[in-house]
């Protein structure tokens, strides 16, 4: 039996099905404001005693731009990628008995059955380091001269390609832990380009990486093949139909999860600001409206005016409840601002912007760490099987690894992913 049959099959008929969705903006260098806030988000379920792995959170995972890479890195089957893996988790699902009023009396404990175990999850503090450490490489200041700009892209693609690719290696898109979406454009024929888990059409992670990042005059946009539709995309950054992917991210789970009553979405902003353009009397010509000096007003305008949009119409829809974490950090940041005064800046803001928001995401994390349902999971019983049971953590402390072959297998996972035991408190929250 498939583990989603096993879930669906044990979930009560008259439990109202309700799905939880991760939205992440684009906005280049300031992806590190929702990182921090992703860090903080792992830390206060883990304070409560929720050890399970984020992205096992959520039913659906979805990111623009640097929200799309963050996305990715989230979904990813991290012991493939390049990324800290987390060693602290190692989670555990469980089937748990319904405790009968005589049970409760008598303060018994529900007898469980274990079901399976959640593979690791990267190690969410380390997402932040990703700006601090790559951000120089991917917008080198010996680039991006500003009369440059009027006939190449700001920036070289290379390095933001290898990175990704050295990151994510050959990973398929299908192959994500949990269902994941990333905004992209198809600017040859004109249409938005959702790329999904569900509907991949054979990319991989770092393809999707590429095309979601592909910013109009900071990068050339991605030329890709097509493996469903056999043919090459043109693709570029899907901030240009939505930098904040909330409203495609609700159309994706409602294609996921026909059935659900409810969705929750936690939408988390790069610090955008609505940007105001001072236009003459004469107007402002093709030139002033293009301008990079003045940071190309009509592509802000844009990016704003979307965000707007996808503010209100989320806030109204019945079946929808939208937490949406923003602040605004002004101007004076870029979005490829890599110093370090900027990135000092932009930190502040990231803790700013989570005590602002506070209530909003505490009350979030109260229903993650409620869930008990986790047929979103991609995972098949075969390979669940494969992962470290609870008893071997356990045995571990009483018996030395070579005179078992579990164990042996088990530190040498650890040590090939340079993971630390937590002093054997891996066991996880029991759901």
């Amino acid at each position: 039996m498939a583990i989603r049959d096993f879930f669906r099959k044990n979930t009560p008929e008259e439990t109202q099905e309700e799905r939880y969705i991760l939205s992440i903006d684009g906005g280049g260098m300031r992806g590190i404001i929702p990182a921090i806030l992703l860090n903080k988000i792992a830390m206060l379920l883990e304070e409560q005693g929720d050890r399970r792995p984020l992205y096992a959170h959520f039913d659906l995972i979805a990111g623009t731009s640097t929200g799309g890479l963050l996305a990715l890195a989230l979904a990813a089957p991290a012991e493939k990628t390049k990324l800290t893996l987390d060693g602290r988790f190692i989670s555990y699902i469980y089937d748990q008995n319904e405790l009968t009023v005589t049970d409760k009396l008598l303060r018994r404990k529900a007898s469980q059955t274990l079901m399976g175990t959640l593979p690791f999850g990267i190690q969410v503090s380390a997402l932040e380091r990703l700006y601090v450490n790559h951000g120089k490489e991917i917008f080198p200041k010996t680039q991006g001269r500003l009369f440059s700009q009027i006939f190449t892209d700001k920036y070289d693609s290379e390095p933001l390609e290898r990175y990704l690719k050295d990151t994510f290696g050959d990973i398929a898109l299908k192959d994500a832990v949990v269902p994941l979406m990333v905004m992209a454009y198809d600017v040859a024929n004109g249409r938005p380009f959702p790329l999904s888990s569900r509907d991949s059409h054979g990319y991989l992670f770092w393809e999707a990486g590429r095309a979601t990042s592909a910013a109009p005059t900071y990068f050339k946009p991605a030329y890709l093949y097509d493996r469903q539709d056999e043919c090459m995309q043109t693709l570029i950054d899907g901030g240009i139909i939505a930098n904040n992917p909330a409203l495609f991210a609700y159309s994706e789970a409602k294609k996921l999860y026909p059935d659900a009553k409810k969705f929750h979405i936690l939408s988390l902003s790069t610090a955008s600001s609505d940007f105001g353009f001072t236009i003459s009397g004469a107007g402002s010509g093709v030139i002033g409206w293009i301008d990079p000096a003045k940071g190309t007003p009509i592509q802000k305008i844009y990016a704003g005016s979307q965000l707007q949009a996808a503010d209100a119409i989320a806030s109204v829809i019945p079946d929808l409840c939208y937490t949406r974490v923003h602040g605004t950090l002004g101007e004076q940041v870029k979005l490829d601002a890599t110093g370090t005064s900027a990135l000092a800046i932009m930190k502040e803001k990231a803790l700013e912007i989570y005590r602002d928001n506070e209530e909003g995401i505490l009350s979030f994390a109260e229903k993650l760490k409620a869930r008990k349902l986790f047929d979103q999971l991609t995972l098949g019983p075969k390979e669940i099987d494969q992962l470290p049971a609870p008893t071997i953590v356990e045995r571990a402390k009483e018996e030395p690894p070579m005179q078992s072959p579990e164990l042996s297998s088990y530190y040498s996972f650890l040590s090939r992913y340079n993971i630390q035991e937590d002093d054997g408190k891996q066991e996880g929250v029991q759901t």
